[in-house]
């Protein structure tokens, strides 16, 4: 992260549509699909003579947003040798920060900080949180200068959005086959990018998710020397403890992970070597297939009485799955890609469906749709006010507890690559979202880790999707009998979407960035969002509901 900052950007792209989370709940807002203001260069000034201690300050925190030359402008407010880390890490405040003289040669700035960023691009959202820092200014040459600043960098949303980027790493689940994604922000710069999302690998996953996620990276790994590009391949050296304790093959999942860490980039290959070990290699192309988790682009839905695809020649679905799920009253219904085994929600009761077999009740009595993971567990919550959920392969049931959880709970979704699940809950000024990591063991699920909270959405909770691997959609019913539906980026950035003219009652995840949502609206149409607006599909009516495919 300090060297792409460093070597790049002063012409700072805008984007208008998404904001990281703020001060406050999400509330109801117009997103805007973009500015038309073009690339815009901050232009940082130096220290003014005379200048007082408080404007002294004022001007180093305003000077940290021109990053040209290792933010030199900003160092022209610094004492000779002061020491100064700007990329230490980030501080996104709501505000001005407040500035106070505390005796004659110390300024403090009070800051509302809403988010933190650290040197490895990992974004953690901040409740309200105040922060102190102190300056300590000395007299030089009759100027006034800081001889102590606090590292790291006080950015509003505004400025933090135009010097930053997301990026994804790439992380196995537990059957080494699937990429979980992990959202990092790093400066916009394509110079040293690659080396910093290195570096970001190496160091690890964050820390919620790291219990339900595979690296091949030694943990006392690092980088050794540049990443050296050569065309669509990157060769990365890295340091001789990646071998100490692991075999070639994890060090070509290693070149794996790291290539999938920058395809972004446009990188297809990436080549690891062992410093200090000349000759011993591995590439990506020679390491066990990967992939992210994708189902059938057509939706299904439950209509005229059998589930089917819709659209690109939608037929019903091959499987029996020995139930009338129209006349069982059905609400929700998952369905595995694979084989079509599907897990349901009917008249208060928790049913799995094997194709070709009879139905299994696993519980009565539940009101929050039940989800399904690729590897065939059921999840659903017993008692939306207990902080437990029980899964179920159908032989079976394991109560899992979900620690730090508040509100009574409302809806949980498994991600598609089984490491994560999303979970809303009510609580006091609105609902809370959720997302934490899958703990298993020979892909038996053992435990919830300890959950991520997400920003703050106004309303009650209605539904929650993952409309993307690295976004979850939460649908919330406001007191005006409105909706509102905001995506949520794990690790990232907060979008107000548009909801339709009748109401959604039921949300699904899409394919891709043309269709990241389906929804099922009040009026029985099957929904899809595309280009911020929903488009009701001409190819079915009467629709009873929208399953979630995994």
């Amino acid at each position: 992260m300090r060297k792409a900052l460093v070597a790049g950007a002063a012409a700072l792209a805008l984007v208008g549509c998404v904001g990281l989370p703020d001060s406050g709940p999400v509330s109801a807002g117009e997103v805007q699909e973009g500015t038309g203001l073009g690339d815009v260069e901050f232009i940082a000034e130096g220290p003014t003579p005379g200048a007082s201690q408080e404007e002294i300050v004022q001007g180093f925190l305003q000077a940290a947003l021109s990053p040209a030359d290792d933010f030199s402008i900003a160092r022209d407010y610094l004492a000779d040798g002061a020491a100064w880390d700007p990329l230490a890490g980030v501080a996104l405040r709501s505000g001005q920060p407040e500035l106070t003289s505390t005796d004659s040669a110390t300024v403090e700035a009070t800051i509302d900080v809403v988010g933190t960023v650290d040197e490895h691009g990992t974004f953690t959202t901040v409740a309200d949180d105040t922060a102190r820092r102190t300056f300590v200014l000395i007299e030089e040459r009759g100027e006034w200068r800081i001889a102590e600043a606090p590292d790291g960098l006080v950015l509003s949303r505004f400025s933090f959005e135009r010097l930053f980027d997301p990026q994804s790493l790439a992380w196995f689940a537990d059957d080494r086959a699937t990429f979980v994604p992990d959202v990092r922000w790093f400066p916009r710069s394509s110079t040293d990018l690659p080396a910093a999302i290195v570096d970001a690998a190496l160091a690890g996953p964050v820390a919620w998710l790291a219990p339900a996620v595979f690296t091949a990276a030694d943990a006392d790994a690092v980088r050794v020397g540049d990443v050296v590009l050569d065309d669509d391949v990157a060769e990365v050296t890295v340091s001789f403890e990646q071998v100490q304790e692991s075999s070639s093959d994890e060090l070509s999942m290693l070149a794996l992970q790291l290539q999938q860490s920058m395809v972004r980039l446009g990188i297809t290959e990436v080549v690891v070597g062992v410093d200090g070990v000349e000759g011993y290699s591995a590439t990506s192309r020679d390491a066990p297939e990967a992939s992210l988790p994708s189902v059938d682009a057509r939706p299904i839905v439950l209509a005229g009485g059998e589930l089917s695809y819709v659209g690109q020649g939608g037929a019903p679905l091959e499987s029996d799955l020995g139930i009338d799920l129209e006349a069982a009253e059905a609400t929700s219904v998952t369905v595995r890609d694979d084989d079509g085994l599907a897990v349901a929600l009917a008249s208060g009761q928790v049913l799995r469906l094997v194709p070709g077999a009879d139905p299994v009740v696993l519980d009565t009595g539940a009101t929050v749709a039940p989800s399904l993971d690729r590897a065939g567990w059921a999840w659903w919550v017993p008692d939306a006010a207990t902080q437990a959920i029980v899964v179920s392969d159908g032989a079976r049931e394991i109560v899992l507890g979900l620690p730090d959880l508040q509100g009574t709970i409302r809806d949980v979704e498994v991600s598609r690559d089984g490491a994560r699940i999303a979970i809303v809950t009510d609580v006091a000024g609105g609902t809370a979202a959720w997302v934490a990591g899958i703990v298993r063991e020979d892909g038996v699920p053992v435990s919830v880790a300890s959950p991520q909270r997400m920003p703050l959405v106004t309303g009650s909770a209605v539904d929650v999707a993952w409309a993307t691997g690295t976004s979850i959609a939460v649908l919330s019913s406001t007191q005006d009998r409105g909706q509102q539906l905001v995506l949520l980026t794990v690790g990232g950035a907060t979008q107000q979407l548009s909801t339709p003219q009748d109401a959604i009652t039921q949300l699904a995840g899409g394919i891709g960035a043309s269709a990241v949502l389906r929804a099922r609206s009040a009026l029985g149409e099957l929904l899809v969002l595309r280009g911020g607006q929903w488009q009701p599909s001409a190819e079915v009516a009467d629709v009873q509901l929208v399953a979630t495919q995994i």
